[in-house]
């Protein structure tokens, strides 16, 4: 049995965490499965997965080997798809998920550039802040901003994230600008809810300094983009996705409160079913959008670097 074989055999046992879910996703007969995994481990000399009566699940040293082996599968199905679809045009549909205020704000207004290069492919978007089941429902993939839950899905890291405070230099002006994290209780506040934390339970961090905030104001809403066209009016000072706030910050219709403050990273992810045969257009999109996302914050990140210096 060569060496390949046995890799894909484990990946794909370690995975699915069943040896006949293995079999039947390579279509291969269990006892073969069984076989490439035994003469793995055995030139190993290490037990990749520990084997009850009910379950399968890898051991410390097959956790450490199957993100080694998966990402080098990946990347030889990566090289045969980028050999195969040279020349190649994109067509079909492509389903996506991504969050609203995200989606809207980002990535609508830059669709034009990926459909003009991709004539023949068709999307079909769904902008929704819920956690869509992307095998059952069938997506695509889905884009998604801060922590991941732990799953059998594939992420991508597109782009760096947090959450920062902004607020409209006429708020700014008439209220002044709180310099410690302890003044934001004597300030307007805007409440997002369905967020990573409680609603108005603002953690924030500057370095190893940790400080929390119980954020009260004249609005909450489930909607960042009505919460920033709130803040952009005056009401009051918000806590966002900084890749949401970027243009307005760019433009100066908010500015950063506290720039030496923020959240703890949440970052943009492309998640997708596998890491094997990812279709040509999924590739296109997840590249398309890293490569979007790269220049979108530049000046608003350097910013934030420069001010978290400080």
């Amino acid at each position: 049995m060569d060496r390949f074989t046995e890799i894909v055999a484990f990946v794909e046992v370690a995975r699915r965490r069943s040896f006949a879910a293995a079999a039947r996703e390579l279509d291969w007969h269990v006892s073969a499965v069984s076989r490439a995994v035994a003469a793995l481990e055995k030139r190993l000399g290490v037990r990749l997965l520990q084997r009850t009566t009910r379950s399968v699940a890898p051991t410390e040293a097959g956790r450490t080997y199957f993100q080694r082996c998966e990402t080098l599968l990946g990347e030889f199905d990566g090289a045969d798809a980028a050999v195969r679809d040279l020349g190649s045009t994109l067509t079909g549909t492509l389903r996506v998920s991504l969050p609203s205020g995200f989606g809207l704000t980002h990535i609508a207004p830059v669709l034009d550039r990926f459909l003009g290069a991709h004539p023949q492919l068709r999307l079909d978007l769904d902008l929704s802040n819920r956690f869509v089941d992307l095998v059952e429902e069938g997506f695509d993939l889905a884009l998604r901003i801060g922590e991941l839950a732990d799953s059998q899905l594939i992420a991508r890291r597109l782009a760096p994230n947090r959450q920062v405070l902004v607020a409209s230099p006429d708020y700014l002006a008439r209220h002044g600008r709180p310099r410690r994290p302890q003044q934001l209780a004597a300030h307007e506040c805007l409440i997002h809810v369905g967020g990573t934390f409680p609603p108005g339970r603002w953690e924030l961090v500057r370095g190893d300094a940790r400080a929390s905030h119980d954020a009260d104001g004249p609005l909450r809403s489930n909607n960042a983009l009505a919460l920033l066209a709130a803040c952009r009016g005056g009401v009051g000072i918000l806590l966002v996705a900084e890749v949401l706030a970027a243009d307005d910050l760019r433009r100066g219709s908010l500015e950063r409160v506290l720039p030496g403050w923020s959240t703890a990273a949440r970052d943009v992810y492309a998640v997708y079913p596998s890491a094997r045969f990812v279709p040509a257009k999924v590739r296109a999109f997840v590249d398309f959008v890293a490569a979007y996302l790269s220049t979108a914050m530049p000046e608003t990140g350097r910013k934030a670097r420069a001010a978290d210096r400080r």
